[in-house]
């Protein structure tokens, strides 16, 4: 979609910028909200970082969806969204990503250290997956030899997903709700909670461009309501507290 315009053009349209990877479940709800409240959504969609900058060098935009929590923390210090509008949306979990069947039979990191195994991660500068990947090999003792094993390092998870899919690679660390995005060709593997250094929140707020703030309001509320987050975990995201303390402490 084209770049979004300020909602001071009209109270009726309101230009979201938001994640690329979570593109199917945001698209789901802003047709439920558009649905409900009459209001039309327009969504600019890329990766956390670069969707921010354009709504800061445009200065324009109606709500933010980031990704990742730091991506929401470097909007609230560059003063592109209202702080006391952000809310929790979906919690996603660092994952060990096969192919379907798991060919390979990859069942916890040591495996990721057998030889002949090709591992990619993504990397630590796009996206908070790329950070976590290195510690989470290095909390297990494990990361010298998987880095032998690690044959390429992706610009973000969708590429990352596109390599499993496309055969490249037989395993990546990747977010738990990839799977679903292709559920006939990759699975994933959870990793004991006491495994994982982190995982990654979702988060929403209304930026400081926005001229109309209610409707801006609405949409964010109801995204982060218990009705919008249902739509999130119809596509695979964790957006229960209690629930992704099974995975993270």
């Amino acid at each position: 979609m084209p770049l979004g315009c300020s909602c001071s053009q009209t109270a009726s349209e309101l230009s979201i910028f938001a994640a690329a990877g979570a593109r199917a479940a945001i698209d789901e709800a802003c047709q439920e909200f558009e649905e409900q409240c009459g209001i039309q959504v327009s969504v600019t969609y890329g990766g956390g970082g670069e969707v921010l900058s354009q709504m800061i060098l445009a200065k324009s935009g109606d709500v933010y969806i980031a990704p990742e929590q730091r991506f929401m923390d470097t909007a609230k210090a560059e003063g592109a969204v209202d702080a006391q509008t952000v809310r929790s949306i979906a919690y996603m979990i660092p994952v060990i990503g096969v192919q379907k069947g798991n060919p390979k039979n990859i069942n916890t990191l040591a495996d990721l250290a057998k030889p002949g195994i090709q591992v990619a991660i993504t990397r630590p500068e796009t996206t908070r997956l790329g950070k976590y990947a290195p510690e989470i090999f290095q909390k297990a003792g494990l990361a010298d030899a998987i880095e032998q094993n690690i044959v390429t390092h992706a610009a973000n998870p969708d590429a990352l997903l596109t390599m499993l899919v496309m055969d490249q690679i037989d395993a990546g660390i990747i977010w738990h709700f990839y799977a679903t995005l292709a559920p006939n060709e990759i699975e994933a593997i959870f990793l004991p909670a006491e495994q994982l250094t982190g995982i990654a929140e979702m988060q929403i707020g209304v930026s400081t461009y926005c001229q109309n703030t209610e409707s801006a309001q609405r949409f964010v509320d109801f995204v982060s309501s218990a009705e919008g987050k249902a739509v999130f975990k119809e596509h695979g995201y964790i957006v229960d507290d209690d629930e992704v303390k099974k995975y993270w402490q």
